[in-house]
């Protein structure tokens, strides 16, 4: 029995590497699975899917380097166990939680390491992706033009977690912006007409929205955010990887948000792109109005088709590890 390290993340990054221990799971992978301490709400997400560890977050999302260098170093030092363990592989979901444990074990005991580039990635690569590669890793795509970043980097499709409830529409419009979460989106939302409207604010307190839409479902983070996607009549969204689960896994209409929160992490150019993928709506000047105009145009769009991302990756590590 082959046995890997999935190291997950946050946000995003998290649903990479749940899609990867999903599948690799279902072909009896022994897994051990590293999650950020700070976000235990993950841990129900992955608890049936391997063994559970923890280690520290080097870099928090948006934060200046000079910030986190403590945590770099503490990083290292919470991850320096692993080199007296023995892993066939590890999958990175690509985020700085990657770094110390991925290099830990590719550098000191030759690991081979697979790494997700992001989905939204087109015309410059994730810099934590940029240095794993540099150290060895292969890395893993989602689209036939992210080649252009990695010439050596294998196309699997859209890595995106999977349907876990039937799709129904129960009605509501569910709004989520991330762990970033974004005020200017949900300043416009509440400002909508709309009867029911769930919203994930992630980051951000949610209590000020809730004083004003009283009868909409509010909340940071949940553990079974899968029943609120599977019941969406349309998802508001920013460009990561709910838009795809959503879009592919749920066949929801989607509408991508391109807001100042999310700017400095993504160029417009590759957000467009992404929802030109997707048969999604993107906007970037964020009104009623203009929601209200984008919801209308992504009910008509057809969901695309692709292969099932996931699936092909843990496919590829799979053959990759018994070839060698």
């Amino acid at each position: 029995m082959l046995r890997g390290l999935v190291i997950a993340g946050y946000g995003g990054h998290a649903g990479y590497a749940f899609s990867a221990a999903y599948e690799l799971a279902k072909h009896g992978v022994e897994l051990d699975i590293l999650l950020p301490k700070g976000y235990e709400h993950l841990s129900k997400k992955f608890t049936r899917l391997g063994k559970l560890r923890y280690a520290v977050l080097p870099r928090k999302p948006l934060e200046p380097f000079h910030r986190g260098i403590h945590r770099w170093l503490a990083g290292f030092a919470s991850t320096a166990w692993l080199v007296k363990e023995k892993y066939d592989f590890v999958f990175a979901a690509g985020s700085n939680f990657s770094i110390p444990a991925s290099a830990w074990l590719k550098l000191f005991k030759g690991t081979p390491v697979y790494v997700v580039e992001d989905v939204n990635r087109f015309s410059k690569p994730a810099k934590a992706v940029k240095i794993l590669h540099m150290l060895g890793a292969k890395v893993l795509l989602h689209w036939e033009e992210q080649k252009a970043l990695y010439d050596d980097g294998i196309v699997v499709g859209p890595l995106h977690e999977p349907a876990l409830h039937q799709p129904s529409d129960e009605g509501y419009l569910l709004v989520t912006l991330g762990t970033l979460g974004s005020s200017e989106v949900f300043e416009a939302v509440v400002r909508l007409s709309f009867e029911k409207v769930v919203v994930q604010t992630g980051d951000i307190d949610p209590t000020p929205f809730i004083s004003r839409k009283p009868h909409w479902v509010f909340f940071k983070h949940v553990d079974d955010f899968h029943k609120w996607l599977a019941g969406a009549s349309v998802v508001v969204t920013h460009p990561g990887t709910t838009a795809v689960t959503a879009r592919l896994a749920y066949g929801k209409p989607v509408v991508i948000v391109y807001s100042k929160r999310h700017s400095p992490l993504y160029p417009r150019e590759d957000v467009e792109m992404l929802a030109s993928k997707l048969k999604a709506v993107f906007i970037d000047q964020v009104t009623p109005g203009n929601l209200e105009a984008a919801l209308q145009e992504a009910a008509k769009l057809e969901k695309p088709l692709y292969e099932n991302g996931a699936r092909n990756a843990s496919e590829f590590i799979l053959r990759d590890c018994l070839k060698t």
